[in-house]
């Protein structure tokens, strides 16, 4: 049996030329110029000749080790591997088969001056694909400087410019992302509870399907969505086929593109802070109640302090439960023996009742409660607001200009209904934002927590939401049989 082997990659196609439907008709000619009819075809379609690893390849090979195959055809070697050990492996197997190989653009010598030459063909290749793959780098990073964007990756929230390579904010869309980033930050809500919500609110994402919370947990993390995208922040790698290995690049390699912002740089800072606030509060596994869960630092090594129950054994008594705050280093397994903080465990309820109580002592002097409060950083929406205020009216006047326009018959009808709408679109947008600002404004004009509130808290809900709106950290650490607490200003990661 005689084969024939063709390969092409979408880029070979593409650049070169080389269809399938060629390289297979030039095979099978060249197989019936000597007059060899029995022939099996090899046809490997989209597969990079870099990486030895392909189906129809891997089944030729094969064939060759039981003998079946007496000739192989191959259009260029090229077509064989652009890879020069690649080649010199697949021509020493088809050697060792016993068989005969040929290309179409060339015959192949088995002699020593035959493969010297057919290893200098494979090293220009080689040498080709790596000059091919940097002028396309290279090509990227200048569309980059530019300020254009390289590849559209289809971001939720944006449609795409071709002509500009631009990305261009799709208001209904956007809509979506800032209500997304309104629950997150004004409820508090994570990604999942996130997208739970949108589908009892019967908001879809594309193609009518729910979002999902990879999705949203992607709008509320990348700074694109307050106009800052960043290109060239990975590079991918191909190690095989099917399979690539993705590391991060330095920061000073990152090409910052600017784009339109669906929410403000101010607003997406705080929906990080927020973000950070509920994986460090997430109940997730936590059977029992704690009060201070997730707002203990150890004054020892400024770690996290996390509850857990543990059980104690006793001779001639039923087994008891004990519920403690640790040091997430000292429990957890993620930390090396030399990483562990050596803070004792503090028992909870003892713990609870003195921060309490001593918020409440604070509490019942209003001015002392008064100055603990004034210290925290709140965010000052009022810039924002004139803005939008200002791009409102600006949106009223062209609504104006374009009706006195068209009663003037300066532009006709199909104009200006394609005009307003336009505008119609951007006023609704700019009005939804300023309502969501002015009322967040609102809130932080409000004292986060009032005395009357914290000296009435009797249940666990009320006396937990207390706790989560104080403005400070609680530092702890065991000394001897008792231990120590005191508030310190919370820090502030993402400004």
């Amino acid at each position: 049996m005689h084969a024939i082997y063709c390969r092409v990659s979408s880029e070979d196609q593409a650049r070169s030329g080389y269809s399938l439907d060629d390289q297979r008709q030039a095979c099978r000619n060249r197989l019936l110029s000597m007059e060899l009819t029995d022939i099996a075809e090899y046809i490997d379609d989209g597969y990079s000749g870099e990486y030895i690893e392909r189906p129809h390849l891997d089944r030729l090979r094969n064939d060759l080790r039981s003998g079946m195959i007496q000739t192989v055809v191959i259009y260029d070697p090229d077509r064989m591997s652009r890879n020069l050990t690649v080649q010199l492996i697949l021509a020493d197997e088809i050697e060792k088969a016993g068989a005969q190989l040929y290309f179409v653009t060339g015959d192949y010598d088995a002699s020593p001056e035959g493969r010297l030459f057919f290893s200098m063909k494979g090293a220009i290749a080689a040498y080709e694909k790596e000059k091919i793959r940097e002028r396309t780098s290279r090509g990227r990073r200048a569309k980059a400087a530019k300020g254009k964007i390289v590849l559209n990756t289809h971001p939720f929230g944006y449609s795409w410019d071709g002509a500009n390579s631009m990305y261009i904010i799709d208001e209904k869309e956007a809509e979506t992302v800032r209500l997304i980033y309104h629950l997150c930050l004004n409820e508090g809500l994570g990604a999942g509870s996130i997208a739970t919500e949108l589908i009892r609110m019967g908001l879809p994402g594309r193609n009518n399907k729910p979002l999902t919370p990879c999705t949203i947990h992607r709008i509320l993390s990348k700074e694109m969505y307050y106009g800052q995208h960043f290109l060239f922040k990975q590079r991918v790698k191909k190690t095989g086929q099917k399979t690539r290995e993705v590391k991060n690049n330095p920061p000073e390699l990152w090409i910052p593109i600017q784009i339109p912002a669906i929410v403000s740089q101010e607003m997406w800072i705080q929906v990080q802070q927020q973000r950070q606030k509920n994986k460090k509060l997430a109940k997730r596994n936590t059977k029992s109640d704690y009060l201070l869960r997730g707002l203990l630092h150890c004054a020892l090594c400024n770690r996290s302090m996390i509850a857990y129950a543990r059980p104690g054994w006793r001779k001639t008594m039923p087994e008891k439960v004990y519920y403690y705050y640790s040091c997430v280093s000292k429990e957890s397994n993620s930390y090396g023996s030399k990483e562990r903080c050596h803070c004792r465990r503090i028992p909870v309820k003892a713990l609870e009742e003195a921060v309490w109580q001593t918020l409440v002592q604070i509490a019942a002097a209003e001015k002392l409660f008064a100055d603990y409060l004034c210290h925290k950083d709140t965010p000052d929406y009022t810039a924002d607001i004139a803005s939008l205020i200002n791009r409102q009216n600006e949106l009223k006047r062209q609504q104006t200009a374009l009706t006195h326009w068209y009663r003037q018959n300066l532009i006709d009808s199909e104009t200006a209904e394609k005009e307003l709408r336009n505008v119609n679109k951007e006023l609704s947008a700019t009005l939804a934002a300023l309502s969501g600002l002015t009322i967040a404004q609102a809130k932080i004009k409000q004292p986060a927590i009032l005395p009357a509130d914290l000296l009435k808290a009797k249940s666990f809900a009320e006396k937990r939401n207390i706790l989560l709106n104080f403005p400070y950290e609680i530092h702890t650490v065991r000394v001897g049989d008792n231990f120590e607490f005191w508030f310190k200003e919370q820090s502030l990661p993402f400004v």
